[in-house]
């Protein structure tokens, strides 16, 4: 490999991406206790504030992202094709039939993964809780607003940021496994969490990467990841 200005700002990216993902949670604990609306459950106020301060630190490095690697931002900063084929990993059960490709697959793994993600939140956070289902219509607004954000927030910097900067510098067959690796990383102190947490974020974190690179956009990385917040942070914001 030629230790060029090329790879050096590929890693500079790189360690940009890593700082940001772990510094999502971190200012989540720097908002806590913050009230803007005192009618709202203090997880909701959380989000009052996270969510605009994530986006905006989000859409600046995203622009970075622009400015530095325009061809192949350009290239997967996009809806792509949803219909593109899918490699096979039958190690990991992805082995599609004939015909089958990522319109159906991913609207498989949407249902899989989110039926997954209920299964581990129930357990996690709503099983022996106090829970407020009295909250639920007051609160879904908010959960599918955040849920829009912070699905595209993560994916923006986890996925998209993984990909502009290291593509070409390290194997694309590596990237969806750096996305794992830092994706599940951060969710051992995240909801759901835990090892479980790891596990999970992990695959999802593989999983979405690989979306993007072989449909080249961001279409079924964001709706799947965005049904899971959906999950996560409803059942979260009833918790009492």
């Amino acid at each position: 490999m030629r230790f060029n200005q090329y790879t050096v700002q590929s890693y500079l990216l790189f360690a940009g991406v890593t700082v940001l993902t772990f510094l999502l949670p971190l200012i989540g604990r720097w908002v806590e206790g913050i009230t803007i609306l005192s009618s709202l459950p203090e997880m909701v106020n959380r989000h009052l504030m996270y969510q605009p301060i994530t986006l905006l630190i989000c859409m600046g490095f995203l622009s970075l992202l622009r400015t530095r690697r325009p061809t192949i931002f350009n290239a997967y900063f996009q809806k792509g094709n949803i219909a593109a084929a899918i490699t096979p990993v039958p190690a990991l059960s992805i082995n599609p039939k004939p015909g089958r490709n990522w319109l159906h697959v991913g609207r498989d793994f949407a249902l899989v993964i989110s039926v997954v993600t209920a299964i581990i939140i129930y357990l996690q956070v709503m099983r022996g809780e106090g829970m407020n289902y009295d909250l639920l219509w007051k609160i879904l607004p908010f959960s599918l607003v955040f849920s829009v954000t912070n699905s595209f927030i993560e994916e923006s910097i986890t996925r998209v940021g993984v990909i502009v900067a290291l593509k070409g510098v390290i194997s694309e067959g590596c990237l969806p496994f750096i996305s794992a690796a830092i994706f599940g990383g951060v969710h051992y102190w995240g909801s759901p969490g835990g090892i479980a947490g790891v596990l999970a974020a992990g695959f999802l974190g593989w999983l979405l990467t690989k979306s993007i690179l072989e449909t080249k956009g961001i279409f079924w990385a964001w709706l799947i990841h965005f049904l899971q917040d959906v999950i996560i942070l409803t059942g979260t914001f009833m918790r009492v």
